[in-house]
């Protein structure tokens, strides 16, 4: 990436390296995780009545920072290159976080979707 970076070149190029996570990459991190059973969970479990909806607003801080921080090293392991330029765009550039929005979204939307799985294969079955 040795031109002057923008949104938009950032996005190209993010869309052309993207080496796509899926969940059989975080699946068994996640599942140590949620070993903890009701502990990633705040408050009392019986009152909260939870459901596919609703669980991640009942994680813990700490539970959702390591199910997010399983998510992120797995993006950054199969994408290095990319974590790179989010690096030097963020360091070098101070509207970077916005520049680089499309890697921040990413890492979003899969921490979203992969705890949805985690709920379908494990915390539903808890019931």
């Amino acid at each position: 990436m040795g031109q002057k970076i923008d949104k938009e070149v950032f996005d190209k190029f993010f869309t052309e390296s993207y080496c796509p996570v899926d969940y059989e990459t975080v699946r068994e991190e996640f599942e140590r995780i949620a070993e903890a059973g009701n502990d990633i969970f705040t408050g009392s479990y019986e009152a909260r009545n939870l459901n596919r909806d609703n669980f991640i607003l009942y994680l813990t801080g700490e539970a959702y920072c390591d199910f997010e921080a399983v998510v992120q090293e797995a993006m950054d392991t199969l994408n290095p290159e990319i974590l790179d330029a989010v690096m030097d765009v963020v360091e070098q550039t101070p509207d970077g976080d916005e520049i680089t929005e499309k890697y921040w979204d990413t890492g979003r939307e899969l921490l979203k979707e992969f705890l949805e799985k985690l709920y379908d294969t494990v915390i539903a079955t808890w019931r």
